[in-house]
């Protein structure tokens, strides 16, 4: 294991603190990596050079006694039973001799941590490119194969791809994106062959398909609510088809971003699945031009103020079956005021929102207004 000279310059720094002595921390081939002297970065140190061949405390009884070295201790420093480098304390033998052994017990537990860190990031970013290279459009499957060896994930298990999305980030979003996460971490510890990374507002998670629904929606909902609850972040999520091939990740992503858009504008459900949809399956794949020109023909006459108004009532409108009493308490408006609406958008739009067959048109243009201005 090779110390970044950053790292070692931190602990240094960090051991300085403590004992109020300089230090050195000097790599495998005798090199001052760091040192709170910042003139002796660089220079050669034999004395650290013996310790290294040695395995060995090395105490220098006066300045110059080695090339390149003060007087002071130099202790090996391990990570896993392998040495890594050298620490040494500059000052007289008495003053130093005493801080060797915590300075030495600190120093790798410093390196450790920082050497579990470095595993956990390189894992994660393996991840992500194992999760990237699935879910695209095309893939070299003896790359793949590789990256899946080396992270012990069995790619011949069939699998259900799931996307969620968090919509409020905010300027912590690096702090934020860590906490979820680290909550993906907790629901999920207990499956190492479920895979998943977050990437911005994007989260994917490729799920085996070795669990119940109920036991699946329990997980994505603990998700969600812990997110809402621990730190104030609204997710959505789309859940996908299960796919036993590899060519079957792209069409089971795909499905899942359609089931996540319907997420977004379905106000009642932040968890969609493809296998449940129905206007969501076909209204998020219309065109964009075939959309404007629909929602034009139909809400063309209504001005900015009125489509925001009614794009409010009508769904409300509808999940009350039609009644105009239950509608108006729900809105907090007077029955009479719902009916005057209601009327006027008949009257402005040449769809009548009472009779069934008008009401659905409405809707339609109304849901696809909603898709396009989330996109």
């Amino acid at each position: 294991m090779e110390i970044a000279a950053g790292l070692a310059q931190s602990i240094v720094i960090s051991m300085k603190e403590i004992i109020n002595q300089e230090l050195n921390f000097i790599n495998i081939d005798g090199i001052i990596l760091a040192s709170t002297d910042d003139s002796r970065i660089g220079e050669h140190h034999a004395g650290a050079k013996r310790v290294i061949e040695t395995k060995s405390d090395l105490i220098v009884e006066y300045d110059g006694q080695y090339e390149g070295t003060k007087k002071g201790i130099n202790i090996p420093i391990y990570s896993d039973q392998h040495l890594v480098g050298v620490i040494g304390i500059t000052g007289n033998k008495d003053e130093v001799e005493k801080y060797g052994k915590i300075i030495k017990t600190m120093t790798e537990i410093l390196v450790k941590d920082a050497w579990i860190k470095d595993v956990s990031f390189k894992k994660r970013d393996n991840y992500r490119i194992l999760i990237e290279e699935l879910l695209a459009p095309t893939f070299d499957l003896e790359n793949i194969q590789t990256l899946a060896n080396v992270l012990e994930i069995n790619l011949n298990i069939p699998r259900i791809v799931v996307v969620g999305r968090i919509k409020n980030l905010s300027v912590e979003r690096n702090e934020q994106i860590e906490n979820v996460m680290n909550l993906l971490k907790v629901i999920l510890t207990n499956d190492n062959q479920t895979i998943y990374n977050v990437n911005g507002q994007d989260i994917r998670i490729l799920f085996r398909d070795n669990l119940q629904e109920s036991a699946l929606h329990y997980q994505l909902n603990s998700l969600i609510r812990q997110a809402e609850q621990q730190y104030g972040l609204q997710l959505y999520i789309g859940v996908g088809l299960v796919c036993d091939k590899l060519t079957g990740f792209r069409t089971s992503f795909e499905r899942a971003v359609t089931a996540l858009d319907w997420a977004i504008l379905n106000s009642h459900n932040t968890i969609e699945y493809y296998s449940k949809l129905d206007l969501g399956m076909i209204l998020t794949d219309i065109s964009k031009n075939k959309s404007d020109e629909f929602i034009d023909q139909i809400l063309g006459k209504l001005d900015k103020k009125e489509l925001d108004e009614y794009a409010e009532i009508l769904p409300i409108y509808g999940t009350n079956n039609g009644s105009i009493y239950k509608a108006a308490d729900e809105l907090f408006i007077h029955k009479n005021t719902l009916q005057y609406k209601l009327n006027k958008l008949h009257k402005v739009t040449g769809y009548n929102p009472r009779e069934l067959d008008d009401y659905a048109i409405l809707s339609l243009a109304f849901k696809l207004q909603n898709i396009l201005n989330s996109r």
